[in-house]
């Protein structure tokens, strides 16, 4: 059910951005790094499409690689909290700059499963090396928005960094994937458990662009129920 949701999601969201004029294309790869972040749900959707590829070696052997050194201290949804509270707060740190270990030849080995933070990341302008994406307010927004649904759709299971979450998922149906202590240790270390949706953090003047794209989410049926009544247990 939850994999079910989310593609809805997805499909949401894809829907609402077709407003925008994005520049990214098939093989510009400059922002695929290892600085994705995603919930168990997501995790459970790229597995679900290795397995059906066969490409459980692969990605064994990508995560016996050295996992990113990062430190995140707040979820989306912690972090949305702590904003609504008046509270200034980091979320985290680490290194990004590593590419992400999924490409070859400049694309996506799992693209069509991507996780969400890797959807709503594009430009209006073609990007050069160094320099930063260019995004309306409102495109950022709406993504951390949908980044916040997903991570209450999979509230209190594992958040963090892709490769970290996708190690501690594999690893609990693999042993061959516990090679190395080092990893097993700093995946679980850099997980987080994803929280409740406290609500958004959307400005008046974005509400008219972004509020439609939420609309659509939550009324979205699923199993004869809507993604909002299904969020709230009802």
């Amino acid at each position: 059910m939850k994999k079910l949701i989310l593609q809805n999601i997805f499909d949401c969201f894809a829907d609402w951005s077709k407003q925008f004029t994005i520049a990214c294309d098939k093989g510009c790869a400059l922002c695929c790094t290892q600085d994705v972040t995603m919930t168990a749900v997501e995790g459970e959707l790229i597995l679900d499409f290795i397995r059906s590829r066969s490409m459980q070696p692969w990605l064994e052997q990508v995560l016996n690689g050295r996992l990113p050194d990062v430190y995140l201290s707040r979820t989306t949804n912690q972090y949305a909290q702590a904003c609504l509270n008046g509270i200034e707060v980091e979320i985290g740190s680490g290194r990004f700059d590593a590419v992400c270990p999924f490409l070859h030849n400049d694309l996506c080995r799992i693209y069509p499963v991507r996780p969400f933070s890797c959807r709503c990341f594009a430009s209006t302008q073609i990007c050069r090396k160094g320099a930063s994406a260019s995004l309306p307010p409102e495109y950022l927004s709406a993504a951390t928005a949908v980044s916040q649904i997903i991570e209450h759709l999979s509230q209190f299971d594992h958040w963090g960094n892709m490769l970290h979450v996708l190690y501690l998922q594999v690893s609990d149906a693999s042993a061959r994937v516990l090679e190395d202590g080092a990893n097993l240790e700093a995946a679980r270390s850099g997980c987080l458990r994803a929280q409740p949706l406290p609500g958004f953090l959307i400005s008046e003047e974005e509400t008219a662009l972004v509020f439609p794209l939420v609309e659509s989410i939550f009324t979205t049926v699923v199993d004869h129920r809507t993604i909002e009544d299904i969020l709230n247990g009802r």
